[in-house]
């Protein structure tokens, strides 16, 4: 399970870190591990910088290209701050796969500039394109920036390069174009890396000079009609907290979903050989 991997490599990074300064640990042959910013706070929560990578199932389509070659590819990183904590963690896609789930389950129609068909022309139906990832038949999710070059989605394209490089070159894994391709195996790679930034300075001066430098971001001047600016992590903070006090609110279908699993497994559950 890669949650399970996840946070014992990361750990293994962590005490590496804490004797020499840094610790990288790259990890071949897993599966999904939820969230990439989990991992990076893990190490933030320890003292330290916390960088994370892992690459997924080929969904992302190379600037000028029309089949999916890359995967979602988060990076993400965390330092200790005040109040919160700095911690980015974003895919290389425009959206995650998970958008496009969640977009399906509505109306079915995704914004413009997010995916292409299978023939690489732009596409707003979120069940074609979510067909075509999982049927392998061209098209998929656009890189950060968008199709072409005008808006730069090459540096998306490049940042998941990145990814692909830290995780799978490096483990001696599976790019994300092989992800699935053995029956009963992911084979995803994941990264993780911790620094500890004492080696740099105080670490009291390093985190406050990053505090005071997110609270002045925050004061800074807003945009015409707006009266926040957030830094990364703030909102994942303040929504966690909502969560704890109010619960999770849950699409229908979703909620649909879980129920009928729930009474699929009770009545399974009932069965000698399931109880064997």
């Amino acid at each position: 399970m890669g949650q399970l991997l996840g946070v014992q490599a990361m750990d293994l990074a962590i005490e590496k870190a804490k004797k020499t300064g840094v610790g990288m640990v790259a990890v071949r042959n897993s599966n999904h591990y939820g969230i990439a910013g989990y991992y990076t706070k893990r190490a933030a929560e320890n003292g330290l910088i916390g960088i994370c990578m892992t690459n997924t199932e080929a969904i992302m389509v190379p600037t000028f290209g029309r089949q999916a070659m890359l995967g979602t590819n988060p990076i993400a990183f965390s330092m200790p701050a005040s109040p919160v904590p700095f911690t980015f963690d974003a895919a290389t896609t425009v959206v995650p796969r998970g958008k496009l789930e969640v977009y399906a389950k509505r109306d079915g129609v995704i914004r413009d500039g997010w995916a292409l068909d299978e023939n690489g022309h732009p596409s707003t139906d979120a069940t074609r394109v979510l067909n075509n990832i999982i049927g392998k038949t061209g098209g998929g999710i656009l890189p950060l920036g968008g199709a072409g070059e005008e808006t730069s989605g090459y540096k998306g394209y490049g940042f998941a390069m990145l990814c692909e490089i830290c995780t799978a070159i490096l483990s001696g894994g599976t790019t994300s174009n092989y992800i699935y391709k053995t029956p009963g195996k992911a084979n995803i790679c994941h990264f993780f890396m911790a620094v500890d930034y004492s080696v740099f300075g105080e670490k009291e001066d390093l985190e406050a000079a990053l505090s005071k430098y997110m609270q002045e971001l925050r004061d800074s001047n807003k945009a015409e009609g707006q009266d926040r600016i957030y830094t990364h992590g703030e909102k994942e903070f303040e929504s966690k907290q909502n969560v704890v006090n109010c619960g999770v609110s849950v699409n229908a279908k979703t909620y649909a979903e879980m129920q009928m699993i729930a009474e699929f497994t009770k009545a399974i559950s009932y069965l000698p050989a399931w109880r064997e």
